[in-house]
């Protein structure tokens, strides 16, 4: 729950300022699934722990989907506005195309596995589900490498949620202890993978400093300034030459 919450504080903020700025709202979409997968499989499992702490986020999962939705809008609405073109309606945004991708496919999985399986080849469902929300699961602690790689070339890790890090190194470790006294390699195995990508973006945040969108921007104006100096000074003994 506290992993989910982090980024409660933050989106606030990008609300009433109307822009998403750093925040990427993608890892919201893959974290519904997740948590509708792990509520499916702690009910097939018969495990109350399992149910009791994704349920929470899966609720709270929709209102960050439903904030960021909405600041795409109004930027997607902004942007049309500049352009000075033909104000077509905006239907859908990009988050709220991911999100309903996600959700049929999980309906489609559980009501299958659930309700249409032929009798004479019945499976039990859990593996079947452990499996896909562990794929789920990748995808939510994968979903980042994006932001790793803006980080690398820009050598900035503003791109880098810091609290919904940490907060994930956190869930990760319990999960993987809890998944070892169970003897579940289900739980075990994708939070171990999550925790080494954890790691890893603390590893940027550490060799990169964070740093606002001002000071990138104001620090790529004075870039080209001074390449643009230099070209300058490069090009004057040419001319000099030239009139002689």
């Amino acid at each position: 729950l506290f992993s989910v919450s982090a980024p409660i504080a933050d989106l606030r903020q990008a609300l009433k300022r109307g822009k998403l700025d750093t925040l990427n709202p993608v890892p919201w979409a893959v974290l519904t699934g997740n948590c509708l997968g792990w509520c499916a499989y702690g009910y097939y499992k018969h495990d109350p722990f399992l149910l009791a702490s994704n349920l929470p986020g899966l609720i709270l999962s929709f209102w960050l989907n439903q904030g960021g939705s909405k600041l795409q809008y109004h930027e997607m609405y902004a942007q049309l506005k500049e352009s000075n073109s033909s104000l077509e309606p905006i239907i859908t945004t990009p988050q709220e195309r991911l999100l309903l991708r996600i959700l049929i496919a999980w309906s489609s999985v559980l009501v299958y596995l659930g309700w249409m399986q032929p009798t004479k080849y019945y499976v039990d469902p859990a593996p079947i589900v452990g499996i896909i929300v562990n794929v789920n699961l990748i995808f939510f602690y994968g979903a980042p490498l994006q932001a790793m790689r803006t980080v690398i070339s820009t050598r900035n890790s503003a791109t880098i949620h810091v609290p919904t890090m940490v907060m994930n190194w956190v869930n990760t470790s319990f999960w993987l202890l809890y998944g070892f006294a169970q003897n579940d390699y289900i739980i075990y195995a994708p939070n171990g993978i999550g925790l080494f990508l954890g790691i890893l973006q603390g590893v940027l945040v550490f060799l990169y400093p964070r740093r606002s969108l001002v000071d990138q921007d104001d620090e790529d104006y004075s870039s080209s300034a001074r390449s643009l100096v230099d070209q300058d000074h490069q090009s004057e003994p040419q001319a000099e030459t030239t009139v002689v």
